[in-house]
């Protein structure tokens, strides 16, 4: 249980580096595979190797948190005016201590926020585990809580500390390869219509999969996206990704996500061999 709060500190946000959500309709094979390992030490936490993992996927997650936006006006002092941030801070009832609430998935922060009617004017933006620690660190707060309301697993400043010196030992293991997937049936050949459409406009993708596709340790499967794509991988998510969610977002069932991934790893492999793709580009340009 936990128990919200308005207090939030304001900084300038060229401070903070902030990162505005790409779509709400996009999952990657990160987060969700964050999800499934953070679960699984949940459940077992005296487990060193799920700790392990656990660890080294914390270290390069990133979280959307609850925002509250504004404008800093010039004064003598600071004659440029500047955008600020006040983050959101929850207080953790199972503790008592105060937190930066964080959330691996727009779904679960937009649940949270309705429930707390104090924090109506927040927005989203995504930040790095590293900032989260950092920010939270400076204005003396015990940490960030992750998923409150559903798994609600809070993150401490000595926690973190800790991690740092476990992680290293473990990042081995492909994400990917924690998920199995199914061929839809009857095709979807209007969603096929729109991702086809959507990737005609994107350079240096060669051919794309349209699947089911859940972690193995859970029963639901949702609809994915795997994409054989040539271009830099830091550049996904801004070329490709968002254009694909935003193509597929009229065509989902109702209250479905579509996860979008690259065509890595086994999971890669099985899905190009075992599926007959639904685009391939053609021609000199490809």
């Amino acid at each position: 249980m936990m128990e919200n709060d308005s207090v939030s500190q304001n900084r300038p946000a060229e401070d903070l580096t902030p990162t505005k959500p790409k779509s709400e309709g996009i999952m990657s094979f990160k987060k969700l595979g964050f999800n499934q390992r953070l679960q699984s030490f949940m459940d077992q936490p005296m487990d060193p190797e799920l700790e392990h993992k656990f660890a080294a996927a914390l270290l390069e997650m990133k979280f959307y948190a609850p925002v509250q936006t504004g404008r800093r006006k010039a004064s003598a002092r600071q004659p440029q005016p500047a955008f600020t941030l006040s983050v959101a801070v929850t207080t953790y009832l199972a503790d008592g201590q105060k937190y930066i609430p964080v959330f691996t998935d727009l779904a679960k922060m937009q649940a949270f926020l309705a429930g707390s009617p104090n924090m109506a004017p927040f927005r989203s933006f995504e930040f790095t585990s590293n900032e989260l620690m950092a920010e939270a660190d400076q204005f003396n707060l015990k940490g960030i809580l992750i998923n409150p309301g559903d798994q609600s697993f809070p993150l401490t400043q000595e926690y973190w500390d800790y991690i740092h010196k476990v992680a290293p030992v473990v990042a081995s293991k492909n994400q990917a390869d924690d998920f199995m997937f199914k061929v839809i049936n009857p095709t979807p050949t209007k969603l096929q219509d729109a991702l086809s459409r959507a990737l005609r406009h994107v350079h240096k993708v060669q051919a794309a999969w349209l699947v089911m596709l859940k972690p193995k340790n859970e029963t639901s499967y949702q609809y994915a996206v795997i994409v054989d794509y040539r271009g830099k991988p830091e550049a996904f998510e801004a070329k490709v990704s968002r254009k694909l969610a935003i193509a597929a977002h009229r065509y989902l069932p109702y209250g479905a996500d579509i996860i979008v991934g690259r065509m890595v790893g086994r999971l890669g492999e099985a899905i190009k061999h075992d599926v007959d793709s639904f685009y391939k580009r053609f021609g000199w340009f490809a």
